[in-house]
């Protein structure tokens, strides 16, 4: 369509609904690529025709074309590719391997630049030339970064990036990453393609399907270039116009280097010219003399290498077998060996050098200052990050955190979002509150009478969980104050371990005087004993919901640190040397690794779940560690000597900090945030607090109302909407006037959707997208979910989740009505979740709709259909017992986003299609549908034609059969003359034998054993009847076989047989093992009737 929105036309129609998408103006040809199928193709743009140029590999994820030296790039984020081809599909070749999650390329060939994103820990824009070479990273964003588009006028790069809370901006810098300039735009993330014409950006919103324009450099608000929303939302954009393409400057083809790229353009052949191409380091000219080819140095000895080199483009390095490791110098490989007892810290040997020994760093590490110990992403030190390292190269690697943590400043550490942290302390007569850094301090609870030294809390119900050694009680409390509720106090002796379940809902706790770990739910019911044999005094426990493990403590005369499961089986031991009385204990989530400290050693200690990786990291730097609690990257312990808090580095020990004095006995320690117990569904208690929608989003209620409600300012109640006055107010529809370009411009062509105007409908919200695009652009700075709908209620928009999600619209996510308990199934029946609704499935030996289920075995509510995309998925269908959402395994099953159903009773899938795809497995557009059923009914007419001619065949031959049958016993009924009949017997073998007489002779055989019966003679060549035979000669002519052996034989023996008014004579041989009576007769000749008609007158 053209820049002012009209004359809509369609190009191609069928190319997907995920497409990326490029052009060449010169040779009017559109190019796009399906990024599921990985294939590529191209169509003309007068002629709309097709052609199918490269089946890739599937995910491509950018597609461009170079219009000057005529090819096609695209880049593969799955495999970390880069490739290029000619226009014509051919010569096809991988430039770059490896890359981390590339995307959205796109090329200046005037420049000879290629330009991508590059995903993974920390997102940036790459380049390199047109060559594969040269590549650098020019700028790094911690924000998830998508389509990138070039400014080729001015020489600029056009992104969008999103960040973590969800807030968009449109960036741009120059070609060598400089200058870089950012603008806060309201945008959407999915589907989002973009285009940059003159001054001005042009994208998709695919929520609206409208195409928007902003000025590129000042941002501002958004026009909507198509007044009326398209059918389908648009994916890719490309504004087409030769300014857009421009070709290469005069002087830039002339002989000479190219200043921004280093690369030759055409080399000089008069060395006196200036602009003499020169090669980098590592590159040779090619012997053509057109460009720089890589030199391998690996081929040349091994460039000095002892043991192994591998060749990169531009350099080389030197490689060592396992076992060995490089010296200094980089290229001499040597043994490794063990190291001294003088180097403790070394975990992976020594090199023995002139100087002493040197540590050896595994790959990804490098060694630190002190040349004892190694640091990166395979040692210890987790190369100082909090959460995620992943390696570069073998010597630098980038930190990365997890979702609900940002990484800070210093790339280092990662720093939990929502609420701040803080601590409860059980201090023996009260606990205590107070931040991380020791201030704030302030009691939640007070108990002089008791010794209170084991506490914990559950993030659903917000209460804190705490034991009295002396009251002998476990009890909670609110963690905002209130009232103490006592849960167990019968049967305790001394609890000194405390830990909450807060997945599974259990409480457990260790009883150092009972030598028993017990647990119950956090009423204190359904109490039980789950660990007592080989226990002495069990003391710290922790609980890992997720790895569904229970780990503890033991400081008896064997002291040890064990797991089990969750009912107090498969016991394994995680640590039982070196200890003498391990204490606290706790689980690092983030990492899934556990800190332990042993109360009169001084240390703390810490190994993976399994106890493996076990290492010391803080030793006699602190008096009598009883307790720890860990979050971020610090730890925290409680010392009993000196009676304070004091804090560290949990991966190296180091950085020990004293956070709070003063205290009577600190005790246990827990952490209170959301994320410190991660996967907390905050909305089963209470629903979180919310009146009607709560939504639980790491560790935090998200509240939200129904449709026809909004929330209130509180942010958890919610009021009826003020739906008095539902119109919006529509802005001046005065269309921007753009200067009218003579280009070539495409789409796919839109249709109308129109506004319903019924009076009815006046109290009802009005969904935004059905309004004017003018009242649209208000809903830009909402930026609904995917699974949410703009509404206008008294005339201001307002995001509302639909019917079956819930959140505040601008975050939607599934409500699990099985596990709220607000489905409607039966009792007999069982309900199943799913995206957006669920399903009632009764249970075995019940029939039903799911919602009320009998015991019968009734016939299944579903009535198949010719094709699968007849299926409903409405509501009163999908809560029938005889469909089934299909399982994992064939959830790629349905193509092209359809919904897939299984029908237990048939055993079979089919496929609810999405608009605009049909097929078995929707794998066909509408156009290709239409032509498959073409061909089919084609198909299925030739071959109706076919048997139509078959059975006309089939019948004239019969009419004929039965038209020479009926006049060949017309004329033998005619021949009543018994001296021309003979009866003989024959057997098996004279009847085989064949005869060339002309005179025809017919036989019919009858079996001896069948007494009375006649079994006429069928299937003769002739299809000629045997008459009935007289029986009164068949003794006189027994003899006379050999002479009439003449004429037509029968060839088989019919099964029916008709009973005869006279005996049949039985005639057998001794000699034959079967016995046939044969009635014969010769067709007598011309002169012989008719002397015989005439006798017999």
């Amino acid at each position: 369509m053209d820049l002012d929105g009209k004359n809509h036309r369609r190009l191609v129609a069928g190319v997907g609904s995920s497409i990326l998408l490029d052009f060449h103006f010169t040779e009017g040809e559109v190019y796009w690529a399906d990024q599921h199928t990985g294939v590529i193709f191209k169509a003309s743009v007068g002629r709309a025709h097709k052609q199918k140029l490269y089946s890739s590999v599937k995910n491509i994820s950018g597609l461009a074309v170079d219009w000057i030296w005529n090819s096609v790039y695209w880049t593969s984020g799955e495999k970390g590719k880069v490739k290029r081809m000619d226009l014509n599909g051919k010569n096809e070749r991988t430039l770059f391997r490896h890359l981390a999650q590339p995307s959205s390329i796109t090329v200046d060939p005037t420049s000879r630049f290629l330009f991508w994103l590059s995903g993974g820990v920390t997102p940036s824009v790459q380049r390199s030339d047109l060559t594969g070479q040269r590549k650098t990273m020019l700028i790094k964003i911690r924000e998830q970064l998508k389509a990138l588009t070039i400014d080729r006028e001015d020489k600029r790069l056009f992104w969008v990036q999103f960040g973590l809370q969800g807030e968009s901006a449109i960036a741009s810098c120059d070609y060598n990453g400089k200058v870089l300039h950012i603008i806060d735009q309201p945008l959407r993330s999915e589907s989002f393609g973009m285009s940059i014409f003159l001054e001005h950006l042009y994208y998709t919103d695919a929520a609206s399907r409208v195409i928007k324009q902003v000025k590129k450099n000042t941002g501002g608000k958004s026009l909507s270039v198509n007044l009326k929303p398209m059918a389908k939302p648009p994916v890719g954009i490309k504004v087409v116009h030769h300014l857009n393409q421009p070709m290469a400057d005069t002087q830039s083809t002339l002989p000479g280097c190219d200043e921004q790229s280093g690369n030759c353009v055409n080399v000089c052949s008069n060395l006196a010219k200036e602009g003499t191409c020169k090669c980098d380091t590592g590159f040779a000219l090619s012997k053509q003399g057109t460009h720089c080819e890589d030199v391998n140095e690996c081929a040349h000895w091994n460039h000095g290498c002892s043991l192994g080199c591998e060749n990169i483009p531009g350099s080389y390095f030197c490689t060592c077998p396992k076992g060995y490791a490089l010296l200094p110098d980089r290229k001499t490989c040597q043994e490794i060996t063990p190291c001294g007892s003088n180097i403790t810290k070394c975990g992976h040997g020594c090199l023995m050098m002139d100087e002493g020994a040197v540590c050896v760093c595994p790959e990804g590490s490098i060694l630190q200052e002190d040349g004892q110990a190694c640091t990166g992403c395979s040692s210890a030190d987790n190369g100082d990050c909090s959460q995620i390292c992943t390696p570069v190269t073998p010597s630098r690697w980038q930190c990365g955190c997890l979702p609900g943590y940002q990484l800070h400043q210093d790339g280092k550490r990662c720093i939990a979002t929502a609420p701040p942290p803080y601590l409860l302390i059980a201090n023996l007569v009260d606990v205590r509150q107070i931040h991380p850094d020791g201030s704030g301090d302030h009691s939640l609870v007070e108990e002089p009478r008791g010794t209170i030294i084991a506490l914990d809390y559950d993030p659903v119900q917000n209460k804190v969980f705490f034991a009295s050694t002396r009251q002998k009680t476990i009890e909670r409390v609110d963690l905002n104050g209130g009232s103490r509720d006592i849960l167990v106090s019968d049967g305790l002796d001394s609890p000194e371990g405390l830990a909450i379940d807060w997945i599974h809902h259990r409480m457990y706790w260790t009883d150092k005087g009972q030598s028993t770990v017990e647990r119950s739910s956090l009423a204190g019911l359904n109490r039980e004993t789950i660990v007592s044999k080989g226990l002495e005094e069990p003391r710290g426990i922790a609980v890992h919901p997720f790895a569904k493990k229970l780990f503890w403590t033991d400081m008896g005369a064997r002291p040890v640190v064990e797991c089990a499961s969750l009912d107090g089986t498969d016991r394994v031991v995680i640590a039982s040397t070196n200890l003498v009385s391990p204490s606290g204990l706790t689980i690092d989530f983030t990492d899934d690794r556990l800190f332990w400290c042993d109360l009169k050693r001084g240390l703390v200690e810490t190994a993976a779940l399994d106890g493996s990786g076990r290492r010391v990291l803080l030793e006699n730097q602190v008096g009598r560690p009883f307790d720890l609690a860990v979050f971020e990257d610090r730890l925290w312990i409680s010392d009993w000597e000196h009676r304070e808090l004091r804090s560290f580095h949990k991966h190296t020990g180091k950085k020990l900090q004293r956070i709070h004095g003063n205290m009577v006995q600190p005790a246990s320690i827990v952490v209170v945030h959301p994320l410190a117990k991660p996967g907390a569904d905050v909305c089963l208690h209470l629903n979180g607090g919310c009146a009607q929608v709560c939504e639980s989003k790491l560790g935090l209620a998200h509240c939200s109302c129904l449709s026809h409600y909004i929330l209130s300012d509180d942010g958890k109640s919610c009021s009826l909407a003020d739906v008095s006055n539902t119109t919006a107010d529509s802005e001046d529809s005065e269309s921007t006037h753009l200067t009218s370009l003579n280009n070539k411009t495409f789409n796919d062509e839109s249709t109308t959707i129109g506004l319903s105007t019924d009076s009815d409908e006046s109290s009802k919200p009005t969904l935004y997208t059905d309004k004017m695009v003018s009242d649209q652009n208000e809903c830009d700075s909402l930026r609904c979910d995917v699974n949410a709908q703009c509404l206008l209620i008294a005339g201001s928009p307002t995001c509302r989740c639909v019917e079956g999600f819930t959140g505040d619209g601008q975050s939607c996510v599934d409500i699990d009505e099985c596990k709220q308990g607000t489905h409607t199934c039966g009792k007999n029946a069982e309900c199943q979740n799913n995206h957006g609704k669920y399903l009632c499935k009764c249970q075995e030996g019940f029939q039903g709709n799911g919602k009320t289920c009998r015991a019968l075995d009734t016939t299944s509510q579903w009535v198949t259909t010719g094709s699968p995309a007849d299926v409903n998925t409405t509501q009163s269908h999908i809560n029938s017992n005889s469909v089934e959402s299909c399982p994992s395994t064939h959830e790629s099953y349905c193509l092209y986003q359809g919904v897939c159903f299984y029908f237990p009773e048939m055993e079979s899938y089919a496929c609810n299609c999405v608009l605009g795809y049909m097929g078995e497995r929707c794998q066909f557009s509408d156009l290709e549908w239409w032509e498959l059923q073409q061909a089919e009914e084609e198909k299925r007419r030739n071959v109706v034609i076919a048997a139509c001619m078959v059975v006309l065949v089939s019948l004239l031959s019969v009419a004929a059969c039965v038209t020479y049958c009926f006049g060949a016993r017309r004329f033998f009924h005619k021949q009543p003359s018994v001296d021309n009949v003979s009866e003989t017997s024959v057997t098996d073998e004279s009847m085989s034998e064949s005869t060339t007489a002309s005179v025809p002779r017919f036989y019919m055989v009858v079996d001896d054993r069948v007494e009375g019966l006649v079994i006429p003679a069928m299937g003769c060549p002739r299809r000629a009847v045997c008459p009935s035979c007289s029986s009164e000669t068949a003794a006189e002519e027994s003899g006379t076989f050999s002479k009439h052996n003449r004429g037509y034989e029968c060839s088989m023996v019919s099964a029916a047989a008709m009973e005869t008014a006279e005996p049949t004579i039985h005639h057998s041989s001794p000699s034959l093992s079967r016995s046939y009576t044969c009635t014969t007769f010769k067709p007598p000749l011309l002169s012989e009737t008719t002397s015989s008609e005439s006798a017999a007158s």
